[in-house]
């Protein structure tokens, strides 16, 4: 382990489930581009239980490890158990970045939002100033929802749960416009500029329910990608949404961010967005 130590930069994801995850290998591309970080760098997955998480991170970290992403359900305990995180976590109290800084303290960021707006760009959206829907009050939308009231967006939330919602305006009203969504009763269109989904699924029985219909001029975001965001997108694209993407290019941008973090570099995201997650390894 010793030589491991000295001779590989060791970097992880941890997550439950974590099997699935993506990360090693977008992080491996990321190093691939910047001799000679290719060729001292590991990036490995990290299973996790509950009880275990807290154990498990400070570990990785007494045995050499460098930066650790963090994915569910831990970014809320990655945050708590921090001794120093952003203004941007202080906010949203989720962490998916976490890295030692001088002292050799875990600190925490979260890249979640930032990329987000990166992939939007990228797809030349922009948020200011925009009608947004977010669907979902979870720890997704707690991340994300920060950076796009800084952009001076209006957003509406809709949740299963309402009083899930009502705390995140509760805990955001203070940084800008954000308000629960109010079911339609006059069967007037609500005109959203852009819908975003952070539910795991379902999202479309919800634009449903709360008589979300007719979606010509709105661009529609999942984050999730590939065959989990299908079914919500396939919905939007049958109701006239003037755009559908799924959340690929927030994954491999988020990620670029916690690289750059890391390392002082940043990488090239473009090649990777394009190529998709197909035949990409894990």
């Amino acid at each position: 382990m010793s030589e491991l130590k000295t001779n590989t930069k060791r970097y992880a994801v941890i997550g439950n489930p974590v099997e699935h995850s993506l990360s090693p290998g977008i992080h491996q591309q990321f190093a691939a581009q910047f001799q000679p970080l290719d060729r001292a760098f590991s990036y490995e997955k990290i299973l996790a239980s509950q009880q275990g998480f807290a154990t498990k991170v400070s570990s990785f970290f007494a045995d050499g490890g460098l930066g650790m992403n963090v994915t569910l359900p831990f970014k809320h305990d990655a945050f708590q158990l921090c001794k120093q995180v952003s203004e941007r976590v202080e906010q949203c109290q989720s962490v998916n970045t976490l890295y030692l800084n001088e002292q050799q303290q875990i600190c925490g960021e979260t890249t979640d939002g930032a990329g987000l707006l990166n992939d939007l760009k990228n797809k030349g959206m922009s948020t200011a100033g925009r009608q947004i829907l977010v669907l979902g009050a979870g720890g997704a939308a707690r991340s994300i929802i920060p950076e796009l009231l800084a952009q001076q967006a209006s957003v509406q939330l809709l949740n299963r749960t309402q009083a899930n919602a009502e705390q995140l305006i509760k805990a955001f009203g203070s940084l800008g416009d954000i308000t629960l969504c109010e079911k339609s009763t006059s069967g007037a269109p609500n005109n959203f500029d852009l819908i975003i989904n952070t539910l795991p699924k379902d999202g479309e029985h919800w634009l449903e329910a709360y008589s979300i219909r007719s979606l010509s001029g709105t661009h529609v975001y999942d984050i999730s990608y590939g065959e989990r965001a299908e079914p919500f997108l396939q919905w939007c694209r049958d109701h006239k949404a003037y755009s559908v993407f799924d959340g690929w290019g927030m994954l491999v941008e988020q990620a670029a961010l916690s690289f750059q973090l890391w390392h002082g570099l940043r990488p090239d995201t473009r090649m990777l967005i394009q190529q998709g997650s197909e035949g990409l390894s894990d």
